[in-house]
């Protein structure tokens, strides 16, 4: 059974200055990975973004996850201060709430260890789902060699995972490897550069802190979905939100068109499954017509559909600009009939 998570403390953070200052590493990846054409990175346990915002500066659609509210309230409001556009998103590691083959590139800086044996597991088959085909990953792992997990007095679970009895990491676990746990948890990638790395002298102290600094990319079958059965379906809409209106949260978005939903359709967010309706010029508080398209959100859990009359019909390019307003937001792909 699923444990609950206890996220990192923001709060007990007094200093955030270290926190905003991106890691060497980053800086490489953004370099590597913008010139192999990668485009989409996911920040997994991003913090309060400081790669993040690097990655958004360098170029990329970046989609920042992370457990705690404290975090992703402080980075919507620094990447308004950075100039940068981050989609951010709260998300638990362990399910995360994005589409199969949503990301070019997982960037996980000290942040995936933070699970027991079995979250762990679950982590991993949540990163295989969620990365494209050819998909890479660069993350950092505790070493088994460190000082934390050797010699310290923290609660050992079991030989890979210990929890932290002290600071703002308290009672958060963390997950220890040495070579053999690596080949196991990455035996569905390629490995392409392990390192082991001691940052034996830091913050004023000299004590073993190792960690593992690991590149993989994930080789599987490319999966399309299946939209079939869902275009060229008449539907029955009812609209809550009508051309004109103001979007409940978002005071400066007004609709262009009319936007609503399907009863008894649920969609991959446990609502009811959203349309978009073109080809109508006045809002209105119902409408019946055909489903001509699905734009497949990679960044989020849930599709939208588009519906039109049967006398109306779209261009791809006229669908996307209909619903950028919204769409703009997200990161996904438009599926026409």
């Amino acid at each position: 059974m699923k444990k609950d998570y206890i996220p990192f403390d923001w709060k007990a953070v007094n200093d955030k200055a270290f926190w905003l200052e991106p890691c060497e590493e980053s800086y490489y990846y953004a370099e590597k990975w913008y010139k192999e054409g990668r485009r989409s990175v996911l920040d997994l346990g991003c913090g309060l973004g400081r790669h993040a915002i690097l990655f958004a500066k360098r170029g990329f659609r970046v989609t920042a996850a992370d457990i705690s509210e404290d975090a992703l309230a402080f980075l919507k409001a620094y990447q308004k201060e950075q100039g940068a556009e981050v989609t951010c998103r709260k998300a638990d590691m362990e399910e995360l709430p994005f589409a199969e083959c949503a990301f070019d590139c997982i960037f996980a800086m000290h942040a995936m260890g933070h699970a027991d044996t079995p979250g762990m597991k679950r982590v991993m088959s949540e990163v295989k789902r969620v990365l494209k085909p050819e998909g890479t990953i660069f993350l950092t792992l505790c070493s088994k060699e460190t000082w934390t997990y050797a010699q310290s007095d923290a609660f050992r679970v079991d030989e890979n995972v210990i929890i932290k009895n002290d600071g703002p990491e308290k009672g958060v676990p963390h997950y220890f490897v040495d070579s053999e746990d690596i080949k196991k948890l990455f035996e569905d990638f390629e490995l392409v550069k392990v390192r082991h790395i001691d940052d034996c002298f830091s913050e004023g102290e000299w004590r073993n802190q190792k960690h593992y600094f690991i590149e993989a990319v994930l080789h599987k079958k490319t999966i399309s979905p299946d939209y079939s059965n869902v275009i060229g379906q008449r539907v029955d809409c009812k609209i809550d939100r009508p051309l004109g209106s103001v979007h409940p949260r978002v005071k400066d978005m007004v609709y262009p068109v009319n936007y609503g939903y399907v009863e008894g359709i649920i969609a991959g967010d446990g609502a009811e499954q959203d349309v978009y309706v073109l080809g109508i010029d006045k809002p209105t508080e119902e409408f019946s017509g055909t489903v001509v398209a699905v734009y497949h959100r990679l960044n989020d859990n849930e599709d939208k559909w588009i519906v039109a009359p049967d006398d109306k019909s779209f261009t791809k390019e006229e669908i996307l600009e209909k619903i950028d307003f919204q769409e703009k937001f997200f990161d996904g792909e438009l599926y026409c009939r």
